[in-house]
């Protein structure tokens, strides 16, 4: 039975099931993980012989909210930042781009993906490998990303432990992830108006081993040795999965104003964003 990666209790309840997988919840604190047992280091979310990539997607459908993180965290006329599970290159782009100050390295773990960043993406410091093994300075990082990261990794305390070391005294971790209550609420409405189907990823029960609320999040940063945990909201990425629907992202942008509002009203104790969008200092 596996036990919660926060306080290692193994007494657990099923809060959804994914075509026979089940997302449990611990009794004890409240974190929620997948029962699918997932290889460490996964490789093949990139991966495949014909893989293409969707660039509306991974590329347009992301500027906003890469614009928009850039304004409120990178203020400084220059710095060091580092993006990890770094994808495509996209993000490391818009910052070499947008702040030419500033040095951005990424580092992903599938070949395949960093192919296409030095090759099609034109990015010269995206690097394929583990970041453990990348042999980086330590405390040489102004700002650490990992965008839709966490949620993937089965034990990540030692991947934000090695990730603390490289940050400078004072420095920023940034974790993005899916809001797990909001995601549930959404797959409960989905089964609920049309049943449970094989070929819908709900929860991302095989991908997302660990599912994050606010609480879980900072409290994962703070065994890393990270203080100072402090929610945003940020701009939402501008598609909608599976929809060509113009209508469908005014949607979505109506809902990210609307939760804004709410975040802000309620000192930023009500999130009911997709995402999570959390940083952490290093003392």
């Amino acid at each position: 039975m596996k036990s919660c990666i926060l306080c290692q209790s193994t007494e657990s309840k099923s809060v959804f099931n994914e075509n026979g997988i089940p997302i449990l919840e611990c009794q004890n604190c409240g974190h929620v993980y997948s029962s699918y047992e997932q290889e460490e280091h996964y490789e093949g979310y990139w991966d495949g012989a014909e893989q293409t990539y969707d660039l509306e997607w991974w590329d347009n459908a992301h500027r906003a909210v890469y614009a928009d993180f850039i304004k409120t965290y990178l203020k400084e006329p220059k710095g060091n930042l580092l993006d990890v599970g770094c994808g495509l290159g996209f993000f490391v782009k818009a910052v070499l781009t947008q702040k030419p100050g500033w040095t951005a390295v990424g580092y992903e773990i599938s070949k395949q993906a960093v192919k296409f960043a030095n090759e099609q993406n034109g990015m010269k410091t995206v690097y394929a490998g583990l970041v453990q093994d990348s042999k980086l300075p330590k405390e040489s990082f102004d700002i650490i990303t990992l965008w839709d990261v966490i949620e993937h990794i089965p034990k990540p305390h030692s991947l934000l432990t090695y990730l603390h070391g490289l940050l400078k005294p004072g420095g920023v971790l940034f974790l993005q992830t899916p809001n797990f209550p909001i995601q549930l609420a959404k797959a409960n409405l989905k089964v609920k108006l049309k049943g449970m189907k094989e070929d819908v990823h709900y929860l991302e029960a095989k991908d997302h081993v660990n599912n994050y609320k606010m609480a879980t999040l900072a409290e994962l940063g703070k065994q890393c040795g990270f203080t100072k945990p402090e929610y945003k909201v940020l701009m939402p990425i501008l598609s909608v999965s599976g929809s060509k629907s113009k209508l469908a992202v005014y949607v979505k942008l109506a809902y990210y104003y609307f939760t804004k509002l709410v975040f802000t009203l309620s000192f930023k104790t009500i999130n009911w964003n997709n995402t999570l969008f959390l940083t952490l200092k290093k003392p």
